[in-house]
């Protein structure tokens, strides 16, 4: 209703040239990936006021407003036609067609938007599942056995329980347009991933050295990555709260400034993992590991791979600074250095990890490189989230 009342307005409103008018529209509307570029596209919105906010209520979800798009087009045609008969109609269809190609080029957009989104996020929450699945209740048993914890069957249930309403909740959140089940599930998913860090790899760490203690380290490093991830996830919903959110509605506007805050520091831990990587192995260091696995010219595959590390990891600390003032270069850098990222973690899971999988014979070994390539995998789906939320700027 509301988009139709929208086109509708505009059909009627907008001159025969010059800009279209300033329109008034519910912030609400907008998809959590800013879907809609509209300052580049020329036409100014104003946010609407508490009273009209109120009475216009919450607005429907991704797939609603798509549809609310495609399918208002012909009836606000009609509607044209009928309040405005000294026109021919071939002329008020057109005027018509101006006054909402904005808004009607966001149907493909949004839907396209809206599956990526979701399979972005199924990427990055699939070491969750593939855990529960892989362990189940009887083996998150036996593992809160060995730890030592008290009601082992208890702590195996509670296990299964986050694994699975984690993921779960993520993408119900983001396919609804529900900010705070979204931001609950991300919130299990990190206190798991804080439990697992720490009695799985923290504390073991202290205990062994050599190999051991490199594989550990790694899983630490890899951890503290995703949980990067799930709180630049948390601050772009924050940044969806509006006082129509259950609960937290009268914070809203707290809400809304603490995200810039948190999605940076999502993004800090985020590279955190490729970061070090660069200070401690740097391009001798990845030259080294590139003729280990035979790959050609390794002191050149070296150097793009230090590169690839520095620039990308930058590239998306400095890009949110941008969003503003500098919509499409943000956007850009965004992009840019999660897609180079992306590029370097495939190369790392297929040449140290599947590759060595698939050559042991060792049980334990290829738990451990399957391990590996999901933590790997997930990181991945991190960053296509990052690239889905800025691609429509480049567009």
């Amino acid at each position: 209703q509301d988009l139709f009342s929208e086109l509708y307005c505009r059909s009627t409103l907008l001159p025969a040239q010059g800009p279209p008018p300033s329109i008034k529209m519910n912030a609400t509307m907008l998809p959590s990936g800013l879907l809609l570029d509209l300052e580049g596209q020329g036409q100014t919105y104003e946010r609407l006021s508490d009273e009209e906010e109120t009475s216009q209520g919450p607005s429907t979800g991704k797939v609603g407003r798509a549809l609310l798009v495609a399918s208002s087009i012909g009836a606000c045609g009609m509607m044209a036609l009928a309040t405005a008969p000294e026109e021919q109609p071939l002329e008020s269809l057109s005027r018509v067609a101006v006054a909402s190609v904005e808004l009607t080029s966001a149907a493909p957009k949004a839907m396209g938007q809206f599956v990526f989104e979701l399979v972005s996020l199924v990427v990055m929450t699939s070491i969750f599942l593939y855990g529960a699945i892989k362990h189940g209740w009887a083996g998150f048993t036996y593992v809160s056995k060995m730890q030592g914890l008290p009601a082992p069957s208890f702590f195996g249930l509670i296990s299964v329980m986050i694994l699975y309403g984690g993921p779960l909740l993520v993408l119900y959140g983001a396919a609804t347009t529900q900010p705070l089940a979204a931001i609950a599930g991300a919130i299990l998913d990190l206190i798991w991933l804080l439990l697992a860090t720490v009695l799985g790899h923290a504390l073991p760490l202290k205990k062994c050295e050599g190999m051991e203690a490199t594989r550990h380290s790694q899983a630490i490093q890899g951890n503290v990555s995703l949980m990067g991830f799930h709180i630049f996830l948390i601050g772009m919903q924050l940044a969806l709260i509006t006082k129509h959110t259950p609960i937290v509605g009268h914070f809203s506007a707290s809400c809304n400034q603490m995200a810039f805050a948190v999605k940076e520091a999502g993004l800090c831990l985020a590279v955190y993992i490729w970061l070090k990587q660069f200070v401690q192995m740097g391009a001798s260091g990845f030259a080294g590991v590139a003729g280990y696995f035979g790959i050609p010219s390794p002191k050149l595959m070296g150097l793009g791979a230090a590169l690839t590390l520095l620039v990308g990891s930058l590239a998306l600390l400095a890009a949110p600074f941008g969003a503003k003032d500098l919509t499409f270069v943000s956007a850009f850098a965004s992009v840019l250095g999660a897609a180079s990222l992306i590029a370097f973690m495939l190369f790392a899971t297929i040449f140290g990890h599947i590759f060595p999988m698939k050559k042991s014979d060792d049980a334990a070994e290829k738990g451990f490189q399957m391990n590996c390539i999901m933590r790997n995998d997930s990181i991945i789906g991190g960053l296509m989230f990052i690239i889905v939320l800025n691609a429509p700027y480049l567009l």
